[in-house]
């Protein structure tokens, strides 16, 4: 009978091995070529360029990058997380049709303001609602009961509550979600959170 270290070894082994010989053949004069009818994550890796592991969306070697108030990643068809500041995005798997570019960037930490971005723009409509998780410890509490997320429309310069806002006051958390990426803040009482 075989060990638990043993077999996890082989299985480790054996996906790794998978997963060059797929990276592997991208290069190939005879590397598949789409049509468009039958694409599979590796045929759109091998089409786009992209590495499997980001068409999946497995953050293998740690890829995209960040900075104090932004972050961007490549998520694929197995969804992912982005985070910066106060605010999580989630993205489930299948929520995407393609392989995109997730920026989050909360440009002053001390204002409860998020700005989500995603290349190509096509990208930007999901099969399933991504969720928002703003961190509403900075919130004054008495506000914090009433919080929404809210959507700035830039069409009537307005903000307007995102349908579906819920406060977790055991976690302190606002949560929404989203059908689409814009600029979005935490607000109670129609007026900025923190």
């Amino acid at each position: 009978m075989k060990s638990r270290g043993f077999r996890f070894a082989l299985t480790l082994a054996l996906s790794l091995a998978a997963l060059l010989a797929v990276a592997g053949c991208s290069d190939l004069p005879t590397k598949p070529q789409l049509d468009g009818s039958s694409a599979t994550a590796t045929d759109t890796a091998i089409a786009t360029g992209a590495a499997p592991s980001e068409v999946l969306g497995i953050d293998l070697l740690g890829g995209g990058s960040n900075s104090t108030t932004t972050q961007t990643k490549t998520i694929g068809l197995l969804g992912g997380t982005v985070s910066v500041g106060n605010f999580t995005v989630i993205i489930p798997p299948a929520a995407l049709l393609q392989t995109a570019t997730i920026t989050v960037s909360q440009p002053d930490l001390t204002k409860p303001v998020v700005k989500l971005s995603i290349s190509p723009a096509s990208a930007n409509r999901f099969l399933l609602p991504v969720q928002l998780v703003a961190d509403a410890r900075p919130m004054d509490r008495s506000l914090l009961s009433i919080a929404t997320i809210g959507y700035y429309n830039p069409a009537t310069g307005q903000w307007e509550t995102v349908a579906g806002s819920v406060v977790s006051l055991l976690d302190l958390t606002v949560t929404a979600p989203l059908w689409h990426f814009s600029t979005y803040r935490v607000q109670g009482g129609g007026k900025a959170g923190w």
